[in-house]
């Protein structure tokens, strides 16, 4: 898998994770604060090609009251792990300040 294929899954996972709960990355809140990527560290466990076909699954880590941390499974035909990823993220209000995670994504990753 291309490294920047892998980063449009996950981005792409992201967004629509976010869209299936009623948010984007620039509206996280409802208040229009945004999600910004921190950190991110990837490894590759599996080769995986143009043409096969991938599920992704998230799930969600709080590290402290204003970080989260996503992290990501990349499999291939059903259960092969070709990928894992790792992304910290903030959240910043409008006026560019660090804001406490949003209320239902700390409830998402307690219920992990």
């Amino acid at each position: 898998m291309d490294h920047l294929a892998l980063l449009n899954y996950l981005h792409e996972t992201r967004v629509r994770f976010l869209r299936e709960h009623g948010y984007s990355e620039l509206d996280v809140d409802g208040k229009a604060s945004g999600l910004v990527v921190a950190d991110l560290q990837c490894s590759y466990r599996r080769e995986c090609f143009y043409g096969d076909t991938i599920r992704v699954e998230l799930t969600l880590k709080v590290l402290s009251p204003t970080r989260l941390i996503m992290l990501y499974s990349i499999y291939k035909d059903g259960d092969t792990l070709v990928a894992n990823a790792e992304i910290r993220v903030a959240f910043l209000n409008a006026e560019r300040k660090i804001i406490a995670i949003p209320d239902y994504l700390v409830s998402l990753a307690a219920n992990v």
